[in-house]
């Protein structure tokens, strides 16, 4: 059963740890990929740039805003005329196993639906291990939804955080967002992949979030404590065989 024409969209900086994978794991589900680079300075452009089927645009002494850059994206991703866009993450990989079920979700289950969410699983120190833990237990994210038939005029508003940091991956005016399909799709998120990873975006987040109290709403990525966290400080899951990914 073939997809509906899906086109992926990115806003990165510096993932060429991950983004070749990532790239090849939504292009077995989408026929093309639109990506704003966010001035990397290492080889991310290049990886980019070597798919046929990806358009790169790159910016660069932009000061932060994804807001600005989201809006600029999603342009972009339109005029590709897709029926449906799927947002994502440069340190992000879709599960092997995500054509089929997407395929039958869209074309047989839910075709009327406009918003789906997709579950992140974080992966943690080696390929098969993901956290389960907290805020991390059930991770869900509005990231592929309709644009065929839709009626609004899509805009992203302003989050609280400087250069408004954490804005929606989708438009947060977006048709049947306050009734999203929890599709069974599963991300694989290396963000939080290593303890230099976790570090790096623990202190960028600190840096950045003028409502954390005393570094407790970032607690969770480094340790098991924190009010985000479990009750039992981090616990973890081994992943299916048929849905790990060597990296």
């Amino acid at each position: 059963m073939d997809l509906p024409n899906i086109v992926a969209m990115y806003r990165i900086k510096n993932e060429e740890r991950w983004i070749k994978k990532s790239l090849e794991s939504v292009l077995d589900i989408c026929s093309e990929v639109v990506i704003l680079d966010d001035g990397s300075t290492d080889n991310t452009l290049e990886i980019c740039q070597s798919f046929d089927k990806v358009d790169v645009t790159h910016q660069d002494n932009l000061p932060t805003d994804e807001v600005r850059d989201m809006t600029k994206l999603l342009k972009m991703t339109i005029k590709k005329k897709p029926e449906y866009i799927l947002a994502f993450d440069g340190d992000e990989i879709l599960a092997p196993n995500s054509k089929e079920i997407l395929s039958e979700e869209l074309n047989v289950i839910y075709p009327e639906n406009s918003v789906f969410e997709l579950q992140l699983l974080h992966i943690w120190d080696v390929p098969y291990k993901f956290r389960c833990d907290g805020i991390l237990h059930t991770m869900w994210r509005p990231r592929l939804f309709k644009i065929k038939n839709q009626s609004t005029e899509f805009h992203y508003k302003n989050s609280i955080y400087p250069g408004n940091l954490h804005a929606n991956h989708i438009p947060d005016n977006m048709e049947g967002l306050d009734r999203p399909v929890a599709s069974k799709v599963k991300i694989l998120e290396y963000g939080f992949y290593s303890e230099e990873l976790r570090q790096k975006k623990f202190d960028y987040y600190n840096l950045h979030d003028p409502y954390n109290v005393n570094g407790d709403n970032h607690l969770y990525i480094i340790s098991g404590k924190g009010y985000r966290s479990g009750p039992n400080g981090m616990e973890f899951k081994k992943l299916p065989k048929d849905v790990v990914v060597e990296i």
